[in-house]
């Protein structure tokens, strides 16, 4: 199989199970989830789908030829998105943005993954259980390949990351004892400067805050009002959406009908917020290998600590109102 990615090129699958699992209803439906969730309403370049991130963590694994269950793991790892990923995350608030992790065993069990895996001979419990996978998804500051892949996926389509960039990464990093880390301390300060840029001005820029707040509102008053019911988050966002505008109802639309290009929003104090609470901060502080030892880049650019600082003392919460 050939996979044809906007970041990498062609792909070659070569692993006949993997070849399946791409083919099956769970990863299927991904390509109909934004990964962005909501901004990609009003900023229309940020077309990212999980089908796209799922993919490209699995790349990374495999590129790594880390062994098989955790490349299975890395490819189905966001198979129980909602539709809009990550708004379910301000429809029922929870602190690590991580809703969707919850349902990731029942979606697998309900689908045919279990018997694909077993034909293989390969345990679904074992794929499972994530923490036997530390570089899949990691805590903060390291770096794993969720959030490597889409750091790169959703800099590259903004326009941020150059894929020249994108290659010199790829070729930088190294693992050794289950960690990601460099060996040239101004490559992994160069990740680490853009990484936390392109936090501040995209993942918690005013437009992305502002689209989270205003779809989770559409949903939670549609849930609210019958139109639509838990199950349906497991659509794709098409179906719900078409939902949502056929309900004719005039609460769910005084919230979609701000989703469109063009608007915008700004960051205000508090009290003149229109939405206001945290989101999810984000800043790696990459591993670097220096004689020997493996040390934060932080440890050896002191710098670099001051302004992880203040990305989570200025964007820790976060209110915005609508230009008019």
């Amino acid at each position: 199989m050939i996979i044809n990615d906007r970041i990498h090129g062609e792909i070659t699958v070569k692993e006949p199970v993997i070849e399946r699992l791409l083919q099956t209803k769970p990863l299927v439906r991904l390509k109909g989830v934004s990964q962005d969730g909501a901004p990609h309403f009003i900023q229309p370049r940020r077309n990212v789908t999980r089908f796209e991130h799922s993919v490209g963590v699995w790349y990374l694994s495999n590129r790594f030829n880390r062994p098989i269950e955790e490349q299975i793991a890395c490819l189905i790892h966001d198979i129980p998105h909602t539709a809009f990923s990550h708004v379910a995350d301000f429809v029922f608030p929870n602190e690590k943005h991580e809703f969707h992790d919850s349902f990731l065993t029942e979606v697998v069990l309900k689908s045919e993954i279990p018997a694909i895996l077993k034909e293989h001979g390969i345990d679904v419990d074992n794929v499972l259980d994530k923490g036997r996978f530390p570089l899949l998804e990691n805590e903060l500051p390291d770096i794993s390949f969720d959030r490597w892949d889409y750091f790169m996926r959703d800099g590259y389509m903004i326009g941020f990351l150059p894929r020249k960039t994108i290659k010199l990464f790829m070729g930088s990093m190294f693992i050794e004892n289950e960690q990601i880390f460099f060996v040239d301390e101004r490559i992994a300060s160069m990740f680490a400067i853009l990484f936390v840029n392109f936090s501040r001005l995209i993942w918690l820029d005013p437009v992305s805050h502002a689209s989270f707040f205003l779809l989770a509102e559409a949903v939670k008053a549609a849930i609210q009002e019958g139109v639509i019911g838990m199950e349906d988050l497991f659509l794709v966002d098409e179906d719900v959406l078409k939902k949502l505008k056929a309900s004719n109802n005039e609460r769910v639309n005084s919230f979609l009908k701000r989703l469109k290009p063009g608007e915008e929003f700004i960051y205000v104090p508090k009290g003149e917020a229109e939405f206001y609470g945290p989101n999810k901060l984000r800043f790696v502080d990459p591993l670097v290998k220096k004689d020997g030892e493996l040390k934060r880049v932080s440890e050896i650019v002191p710098s670099l600590g001051y302004y992880f600082k203040e990305l989570k003392d200025r964007y820790s919460m976060i209110g915005v109102k609508q230009v008019t």
